[in-house]
């Protein structure tokens, strides 16, 4: 479900006029930052952006630039994402919150669009990022607030995975069949949630803590289709207390019955649209994904989606029919 592209670039452009003008289709495009540079008039940069279901690719080509997001600018926003980037050229350094660190070829870096944050690059960037919707990172990915300004390696282990995944779903997102990209686009956020583990020195007093609630869910998502997985359940299976589970989930700012719905709702609304489950009715897919009736899952899908699953079905196929029509 390819909902729109925009290309950009400079060279359209007198040179006084090029890098405001690329402010100006980055704050459309992005999110708004301040940016700044040294040097002539003459600015290059080309930008390309495709918003595919609830998730936003870009790829941008530039001279060095500073950017500072202010929280003035974070209050301008509408859309929350965390933004996963990566580099084909050049280096930028990153920060946010009390992390900072330097982007390269071959590492992964996530920063959140709802807090300030910087970036500065010395040399010509070339830039591609995904937009993840901020609820669907926070709720599959643990910990993720922990690694804005931070980054993964990737040339090694899960990172390097990940990285390649990156890459090649860059390349060829568009060709995927529209039913499929729901499936593609949700295993993405779950490799992110694998390869983006917070170290425990990161951490400071948290470590043990994070570490621990890291298994907690890991263990939720492996038994999400168990009608009877509750706190008591799950503080059985770890053999402490239901309020100490509480506690834990609190300290991070969600609640176990939170984290677990949303965890549900949005594994549900995949596969919603995925054509693999075609043949399930809505009452399947709602007990597939540990709901005990398809009145409470259609409740708790309204309220959290806005439309019904059936509605959430009907459209989601229908727009897989419309980008399967001759242009």
């Amino acid at each position: 479900m390819l909902l729109s592209e925009e290309r950009w670039t400079s060279a359209s452009l007198p040179p006084p006029r090029q890098l405001p003008g690329f402010q100006e289709v980055f704050d459309r495009t992005h999110f708004h930052w301040g940016l700044s540079r040294a040097g002539s008039d003459a600015y290059h940069a080309e930008l390309r952006r495709r918003a595919i279901d609830d998730f936003v690719f870009t790829d941008i080509v530039c001279d060095p630039v500073t950017g500072y997001r202010t929280h003035d600018d974070v209050r301008r926003g509408a859309d929350d994402y965390f933004c996963l980037l990566y580099f084909d050229e050049g280096n930028c350094l990153l920060r946010q919150g009390r992390n900072e660190s330097v982007v390269r070829r071959d590492t992964i870096a996530v920063w959140d669009s709802t807090r300030p944050a910087m970036f500065q690059n010395s040399d010509q960037l070339h830039q591609l990022s995904i937009m993840i919707p901020h609820r669907m990172a926070k709720t599959i990915v643990p910990g993720i607030e922990d690694m804005c300004g931070l980054t993964v390696d990737g040339s090694a282990g899960l990172g390097a995975i990940l990285l390649s995944h990156l890459r090649q779903i860059h390349r060829t997102v568009d060709t995927v069949a529209p039913q499929d990209r729901a499936a593609v686009l949700r295993a993405t956020v779950e490799l992110v949630a694998a390869a983006f583990r917070p170290a425990p020195e990161r951490l400071a007093g948290t470590s043990f803590r994070r570490a621990l609630l890291n298994r907690v869910q890991d263990h939720i998502v492996a038994h999400l289709g168990d009608p009877s997985l509750s706190a008591a359940t799950i503080a059985q299976a770890f053999r402490f207390s239901p309020r100490y589970l509480h506690r834990l989930f609190e300290e991070f700012g969600v609640t176990v019955g939170t984290w677990i719905r949303e965890r549900r709702l949005q594994s549900a609304r995949a596969d919603l649209a995925d054509h693999a489950s075609a043949h399930l009715n809505i009452t399947e897919i709602a007990m597939r994904h540990g709901f005990a009736d398809a009145s409470h899952f259609s409740h708790a899908f309204r309220g959290a989606f806005g439309m019904s699953p059936r509605a959430w079905r009907t459209e989601a196929a229908r727009s897989a029919a419309s980008s399967l029509q001759p242009k």
